[in-house]
């Protein structure tokens, strides 16, 4: 998963999606000030000209301590660029994983009745900001919690955790990490291509690994209605 920034970085060192031999998926979680600049037809641009396999669409900060109303209101907004620009991107067959944005259970409704509509299975919940400002782990697991429950996906992307000791604390739901860790195990730019696609899949697999096992089970958190 790369941003605008790392796609630019990849096409002046002519590295593809088809030379590094994996799916790219573009995201637009960067920085909020950033996100003025950062339109719909522009991810689209971007992600068709570099060939993403899938995107993390409009991303629209939301913070905790604004008012309900304003929080409500920003969520309706968000919610409404999604509609618009999801068959935009599947028309160019990239695949659309939108955000759960929202701190109340009715703001993140709003949400989910436009993933309903479109028959999104798989959605993305951004997950850094619980480790800005001290450790805020078991915060996040419930949120994670929460969002299964509420919306049932199929697939969650949790961004911003890529901890292989916490990984297999997560909803079986979760079933993909992404973050910047990769710039840290990898090379690349000073390695061939092919020494820094080694080391993301050797670091990439032990990821994989801490997904696929001990990930703890809905009913060990809430009494969920059905769930035996």
């Amino acid at each position: 998963m790369i941003d605008e920034q790392y796609v630019y970085r990849f096409q002046q060192n002519e590295w593809t999606p088809d030379e590094l031999g994996v799916d790219i998926i573009l995201t637009s979680t960067f920085d909020d000030e950033n996100l003025e600049l950062w339109f719909a037809d522009r991810e689209v641009t971007v992600g068709t000209e570099y060939g993403a396999s899938a995107i993390i669409p409009c991303d629209t900060p939301i913070y905790n301590d604004d008012p309900q109303s304003l929080r409500v209101e920003t969520v309706h907004n968000y919610a409404s660029n999604l509609a618009n620009v999801i068959p935009q991107y599947r028309d160019q067959n990239i695949e659309p994983i939108p955000l759960v944005k929202g701190e109340s259970p009715y703001e993140r409704d709003i949400c989910y009745e436009v993933f309903d509509s479109h028959d999104i299975d798989k959605v993305a919940y951004y997950g850094a900001q619980y480790f800005l400002y001290g450790y805020r782990f078991p915060a996040l697991l419930e949120r994670l919690q929460r969002i299964a429950i509420e919306y049932e996906p199929n697939d969650i992307i949790v961004i911003g955790l890529q901890s292989e000791n916490l990984l297999p604390r997560l909803p079986p739901v979760v079933s993909g990490a992404a973050g910047q860790r990769w710039r840290r195990v990898t090379d690349v730019g000073s390695e061939p291509t092919a020494v820094a696609v080694q080391q993301y899949e050797q670091w990439a697999t032990r990821v994989r690994s801490a997904l696929s096992i001990g990930q703890t089970p809905l009913e060990a958190y809430f009494p969920v209605r059905g769930w035996t």
